[in-house]
């Protein structure tokens, strides 16, 4: 798209909707037009906006409607509904009982999915609200998407996004692929095509005005602007609710936060009065809306509905549903203490591996002992732990296969060693301190000779060993050194 072909664009889709297009949304702009051009019949987006230069108002209506953000779904952040139902709604019952009527705007109302939404609220607190005359106005700029909203025919998707299923069940019917809300909600919204850069006062007073994720579309003048003449619409203790991303701080004296509440706003009047929290700080504190209105709720016209999935905090609570690295009633994992399923082998209660003091459970095959823990296969022993295989003993520690314990003596089948002696923690193929030699058995090359030192080092078969005192020789290989003298000199073959 050429530059200049941008700005007229970008120029009037701002003038038509307060929508501001940077030069970086030229991709936004291109994806959106291209549709239009091709159902239009022409070649590209020159002579769309060729023709749009030429006073087309039809397909600057279709261009502005294109480009507008339509994106909504049922009980959107919660947080707002959640609001309303505990807070506004209470407010409201109370302040307007001599009058008994209530008055709401969704603007940018999109597919009606936030004025339903409202509605069926609205529907829980009928016993409260009888007599009362509520309306509920829904307005947006795109006359294709209000056609839709009118409908209230939604796709499996789009009630699947917020909406919770026992309100599916009680307020829609399927309508072949798609879903319909039922007639009684659809009859408490009115639609009406409107445009947020007009005069807003024919659409008269209204005490609840909704008006989220539209002002992040304007640039700050037609932010302030809005806000201004939003507040002459309402009276003195009305509300106002935007997007999470929206703020009148910094734009607009008109407004005040509500304390202790994001999202929602008083007018910054004397006349505003103090709202009690105390319902929705209550709900809030249980982590979602559904925790208090259960049967109590719901006998108090209160809307019975949890937050969507992805919004849930999910918090298990303490030793209930526990994971199982946890210490609780679910059976722990190995290496968690606990009070049941240790492994087989485990002599303890509640014992790592390597550590117990009662034996319930088996113990590896090849193991006995009674009050022994962790010993490996085929070893023995009361008090030893974690004896190799082929080791026993009763106070022996951590022998190595083939070794014997300071009372005992043990056999094992080993790698070659070419010497046993005596020691401690002694390698494969030597005995401990106290205990008589050990056996290996050792492959058909070389020999050895058991020793009576204190052998610290296991020999290899190719090599002599020796110790520091007075230990037994290892065992020798077969020399392979040539002896020239078993067959002559050289000259002697002649």
């Amino acid at each position: 798209m050429k530059p200049d072909d941008f700005e007229f664009v970008s120029r009037l889709i701002k003038s038509k909707s307060g929508l501001v297009l940077s030069e970086d949304k030229t991709y936004l702009l291109e994806s959106r037009l291209m549709p239009i051009a091709r159902k239009r019949g022409l070649k590209d987006l020159g002579e769309l906006i060729g023709a749009m230069r030429g006073g087309d108002r039809n397909l600057v209506e279709e261009v502005v409607d294109a480009m507008t953000t339509n994106e909504s779904f049922f009980f959107r952040d919660t947080k707002p509904f959640d609001q309303f139902r505990h807070v506004v709604l209470p407010h409201m019952i109370r302040e307007r009982a001599s009058k008994r009527h209530l008055r709401i705007w969704c603007a940018a109302a999109s597919s009606g999915q936030e004025p339903y939404s409202l509605g069926m609220i609205l529907d829980e607190f009928k016993t409260q609200l009888a007599g009362w005359r509520v309306e509920i106005i829904g307005t947006d700029i795109s006359r294709e998407i209000l056609t839709k909203a009118r409908a209230g025919l939604y796709s499996q998707f789009e009630v699947q996004r917020g909406l919770p299923i026992g309100l599916l069940v009680k307020y829609f019917q399927k309508k072949e692929d798609q879903w319909q809300i039922s007639s009684e909600i659809r009859s408490k919204v009115q639609y009406k095509e409107f445009n947020l850069l007009e005069d807003f006062r024919p659409l008269g007073q209204f005490d609840i005005v909704y008006c989220r994720n539209v002002l992040i579309y304007f640039d700050q003048p037609t932010k302030s602007d809005v806000l201004a003449r939003v507040s002459t619409l309402m009276p003195d203790d009305g509300f106002l609710f935007l997007g999470g991303a929206e703020t009148v701080l910094g734009i607009s004296d008109k407004f005040k936060p509500l304390a202790r509440q994001r999202g929602i706003y008083q007018l910054n009047r004397p006349g505003a009065p103090e709202v009690d929290l105390t319902a929705l700080e209550k709900a809030q504190a249980s982590g979602t809306a559904a925790a208090s209105s259960g049967a109590a709720g719901a006998a108090a016209g209160g809307l019975a509905f949890p937050k969507p999935k992805h919004m849930q905090a999910g918090a298990a609570a303490a030793g209930t549903a526990a994971r199982p690295a946890t210490t609780g009633g679910i059976p722990p994992r190995p290496t968690t203490t606990g009070t049941a399923t240790a492994r087989p082998g485990l002599t303890g209660t509640t014992a790592r591996p390597t550590t117990g003091t009662a034996g319930t459970i088996p113990p590896r095959p090849g193991t006995t002992g009674t009050t022994g823990t962790t010993a490996r296969p085929g070893s023995t022993g009361t008090t030893g732990t974690t004896a190799r295989p082929g080791t026993t003993g009763t106070t022996g520690t951590t022998t190595r296969p083939g070794g014997v314990g300071t009372t005992g003596t043990g056999s094992s089948f080993s790698k070659p060693s070419g010497s046993t002696g005596t020691g401690s923690t002694a390698r494969p193929g030597t005995t401990g301190t106290s205990g008589s030699t050990g056996s290996t058995y050792r492959r058909p090359l070389g020999t050895g000779t058991a020793g009576s030192g204190t052998g610290t080092t296991p020999t290899r078969p190719s090599s002599s060993s020796g110790n520091s005192s007075g230990g037994a020789s290892g065992t020798t290989r077969p020399s392979t050194t040539f002896d020239r003298s078993r067959f002559g000199k050289p000259e002697d073959k002649k």
